[in-house]
């Protein structure tokens, strides 16, 4: 009986002994594992042609080059590649560790999804980020959060990716695609970046939507350099240190529509030199400190119609340079330095646009010829409801300015037509100086852009007159039958 008690006591010692050595073992093995393989660019990576692949999940940086089996094997990921079935990465915490990228991916072209992953701490050289895709197709990042990297997420050469509802902060730029086509860009947030929230350059057919990217310190909320036909829309890009969206040269043929951009320190939306054929609608872009609600610079046959650019510190939409363009329909009130100003710009057509209680001027144009300012409202200005500086062969007309210092102010300008205006109760109705050949009619009481008659309108002074012509006519007929009752008694 006691030798049983003795063996058992044996047993529980020795099971005691096994259990307290055996993380020992476990640590030295997963340390020796470890040290094995490192590459040079990645020294935390898994090397996926390792012929000792780990089986446990992912901490080190992960390199993709199309190897998707061996990293399958690796137990990096699951799937199988296909639509129905893609490889997938997944709830991961990496340290980047100050060099490369946390995951690179390459040369890919099966389907997969990197999802719920952080990511942090890149390497500081400009392709690196938390998530890198070059070359590479058919993928989905999704709800990642990529901080303090060199870039969020970097795309090169990319065709039909989405990168949706991540978050980015505190990156160098949040993120930024090169020479990509096609793909999707939709709910992410990238915010407090060093450079623009986010960036494309020489990308064409994508769809930039509902993202936010705010407050980034050292550039633009989204910036688009070199690029066409892509859809920017739905976003905020307010709070940044430079504009709100920009594009910035070389871009053609965008839809930027529905955004808001404001309170950014230099415009709302801006286009820079040489963009044409843009679409710029219903977006909003107020309380711009340092610039314009929305500025065109150099640009051909774009369209600006249905914005909201009120309360900036310059205008609200801004014209330089720009031919062909079409604004129409926007709201650019309410203290604005001027509603809406045009400076050497020829052949727009600027019609229906509400710009009233704007500090100067409603409607600005300086050296702009042959441009028609048509059924547009400029009320309740500082100073003039609509002002021509240096500008010829204009067409003014069916515009509706009162209240003004003055409803249409015209300084050496000629040859214009001002027609079937309606101008009430500004101090002047028309005013010219140095002006030649320019034609008025229909204009109520300011036709030959004489004063304005006590701020009374032509048609109610005609039908004050009528009536007081009638009332005349009554009195003295009833002044003749009295004297003729009169004389007969």
């Amino acid at each position: 009986m006691k030798s049983m008690v003795k063996s058992k006591i044996i047993i529980l010692i020795s099971l005691g002994i096994l259990f307290s050595i055996f993380p020992i073992i476990t640590t030295n093995h997963s340390f020796i594992s470890g040290k094995n393989n490192k590459s040079s660019d990645y020294s935390d990576d898994i090397n996926l042609d390792n012929k000792n692949l780990q089986i446990s999940a992912v901490s080190g940086k992960i390199h993709i080059d199309n190897n998707w089996s061996a990293a399958k094997i690796a137990g990096i990921c699951t799937g199988n590649g296909t639509y129905s079935e893609p490889y997938i990465i997944e709830d991961l915490v990496i340290d980047g560790g100050g060099s490369g990228s946390c995951i690179l991916i390459e040369n890919s072209d099966g389907y997969f999804i990197i999802e719920n992953c952080s990511v942090y701490n890149s390497g500081a050289y400009w392709l690196d980020a938390g998530i890198e895709l070059d070359t590479t197709t058919n993928g989905q990042l999704i709800k990642n959060t990529c901080s303090s990297n060199r870039c969020g997420i970097y795309l090169e050469s990319c065709v039909n990716n989405i990168i949706s509802e991540n978050i980015m902060h505190n990156n160098d730029e949040g993120i930024f695609l090169r020479n990509c086509n096609n793909n999707s860009v939709i709910g992410n947030t990238a915010n407090n970046g060093g450079g623009s929230g986010i960036y494309l350059n020489t990308c064409n057919n994508n769809i930039i939507s509902g993202n936010t990217a705010n407050h980034n310190t050292g550039g633009d909320g989204i910036n688009l350099f070199d690029c066409n036909n892509n859809t920017v829309s739905g976003n905020i890009a307010s709070f940044n240190n430079y504009n709100g969206i920009y594009l910035s040269d070389f871009n053609n043929n965008h839809n930027i529509s529905g955004n808001t951009a404001n309170y950014n320190t230099k415009s709302g939306i801006y286009l820079g030199f040489y963009c044409n054929n843009n679409t710029i609608s219903g977006n909003t872009a107020n309380h711009n400190t340092g610039g314009d609600g929305i500025y065109l610079k150099g640009y051909n046959n774009n369209t600006v119609s249905g914005n909201i650019a009120s309360f900036n510190n310059y205008n609200g939409i801004n014209l330089f340079d720009c031919n062909n363009n079409t604004v129409s329909g926007n709201i650019a009130s309410f203290n604005n330095y001027n509603g809406i100003y045009l400076h050497s710009s020829d052949f727009n057509d600027i019609s229906r646009n509400e710009v009233n209680n704007n500090t100067y001027q409603g409607i600005e144009l300086w050296d702009s010829n042959n441009n028609d300012i048509t059924g547009n409202n400029a009320s309740y200005n500082g100073v003039n409801g609509i002002f021509f500086e240096d500008s010829d062969y204009n067409i003014i007309s069916g515009n509706i300015a009162t209240n003004n210092q003055n409803g249409i102010c015209l300084n050496e300008s000629d040859y214009n037509i001002v027609s079937g205006n309606f101008l009430f109760g500004n101090d002047k109705c028309i005013l010219e100086d140095n002006c030649q050949g320019n034609e008025f009619s229909d204009n109520g009481s300011c036709t030959y852009g004489q004063d304005e008659d006590g701020g009374i309108p032509f048609e109610l002074i005609l039908l004050i007159s009528v009536i007081s012509g009638v009332a005349v006519i009554g009195v003295a007929t009833i002044l003749i039958i009295r004297r003729k009752r009169k004389r007969i008694e």
